[in-house]
């Protein structure tokens, strides 16, 4: 350990560089990415084990045993098959965040009252009037959560495998200088990412009260 004071002067250093401007983008770009396509392909697939029961079934368990087990251990065949780039990196962070977000949409749409599927169909709702205008509103309070968790792995995902495996990024430095024994530096990325970790919880948390609050 090394005192605050001296944290606090590593990043007083390190923040105004390229570099550091150059590593803070990368990880970034790479969070953003991950988990827009746990986004996208999360909610869909959460959609698809609702609807069809037979399917959530087979597939529940599965999905359950992949939110249980780390992926990072399938980083050496993604490097094999991808490479030494930031693709590895992105397809575990995004499966990470893929899977809570399309468990907690098919629970979400589940608990939803079977009053509410009468009066779309006591309306005559269209297929998209149906999903967009009952659906949607109804489940966002419970969806929002496992978006909510499925950033934050997209975030865990995203600095831990820059830790063993890139050659720039937030995480990749930390590691960097974890290796190189240089402590103050250390400390100061891990504050980087606490600090992010925190801004991106608070700004997760005031979106979802918002929206429970509309909701009500």
């Amino acid at each position: 350990m090394v005192p605050p004071s001296e944290i606090l002067a590593r990043l007083v250093s390190i923040v105004p560089t390229g570099e550091f401007a150059g590593d803070a983008g990368r990880t970034l770009m790479t969070i953003l990415l991950a988990f827009t396509i746990g986004l996208v392909g999360g909610f869909p697939l959460g959609v698809l084990l609702w609807r069809i029961p037979a399917v959530g079934r087979v597939l529940e368990p599965f999905l359950v045993t992949g939110y249980a087990m780390p992926t990072l251990l399938f980083y050496p065949v993604l490097l094999a098959i991808m490479g030494l780039n930031v693709g590895p990196i992105i397809v575990i962070a995004a499966t990470m965040s893929l899977i809570p977000i399309a468990l907690t949409t098919m629970v979400a749409l589940g608990a939803i009252k079977p009053t509410l599927h009468k009066l779309a169909k006591s309306v005559n709702a269209s297929s998209s009037q149906y999903y967009l205008k009952v659906l949607l509103p109804a489940a966002t309070p419970l969806i929002f959560p496992g978006v909510k968790l499925g950033f934050i792995y997209a975030v865990i995902g995203t600095i831990a495998m820059e830790f063993i495996l890139a050659a720039q990024g937030i995480g990749f430095r930390a590691g960097f200088h974890y290796r190189e024994l240089d402590t103050g530096d250390m400390w100061a990325y891990i504050t980087v990412v606490i600090v992010l970790s925190v801004i991106v919880s608070g700004i997760l948390t005031w979106i979802e009260k918002r929206i429970r609050k509309d909701m009500l």
